[in-house]
């Protein structure tokens, strides 16, 4: 099985996930990159029209992979705006797909949402989807999630919090 890891990350924090992934699978990794950078106000604006920004092309041949895991983080309950333009250009050569994600965490049904919107654009459903919350690591710190998720950056120790579910989403 001829496996990539393709992800988008504003914070680098969804950056790490992906290369751990990539080391574990020992597959390709494919960072995706907007053409504009990105700032609060335009993911804002992403998420509130549902825009898709220009992304750069990337020289990898998508029809050779038959299997693909996308890493990006969920912005309002929805997956990355890069990540969408992405699987709309793409969306011919991907079959087989699961999603991870770090993000906040603790919203309602963001998990369904998420899925629904995989499904909506590549016309299958993904075989997984799965949620890291940055909410349980600050919780594990004893720091207020409310305050400071949005601006917590990962450090590669905080993985082993996720380890299990990791793990589960490899297999």
């Amino acid at each position: 099985m001829n496996t990539i890891v393709v992800y988008y990350s504003f914070t680098n924090n969804n950056e790490q996930l992906a290369k751990l992934l990539q080391e574990k699978l020992k597959c390709e990794i494919l960072k995706i990159e907007t053409v504009r950078r990105r700032t609060a106000l335009s993911i804002f604006l992403d998420v509130l029209f549902q825009r898709k920004p220009a992304i750069r092309p990337h020289e990898m041949a998508m029809e050779r992979y038959d299997r693909f895991i996308f890493v990006a983080p969920v912005w309002a309950g929805r997956m990355a705006s890069p990540l969408r333009t992405f699987l709309y250009e793409e969306k011919n050569f991907i079959v087989r797909y699961s999603f991870i994600t770090l993000c906040g965490g603790g919203q309602d049904n963001q998990r369904w949402r998420l899925e629904k919107e995989l499904t909506a654009i590549l016309e299958t459903p993904p075989e997984n989807v799965t949620e890291l919350w940055i909410k349980e690591v600050l919780e594990s710190k004893n720091m207020d999630p409310t305050k400071f998720t949005t601006a917590y950056r990962v450090e590669s120790k905080d993985f082993e919090r996720f380890a299990d579910k990791i793990n589960a989403f490899i297999k």
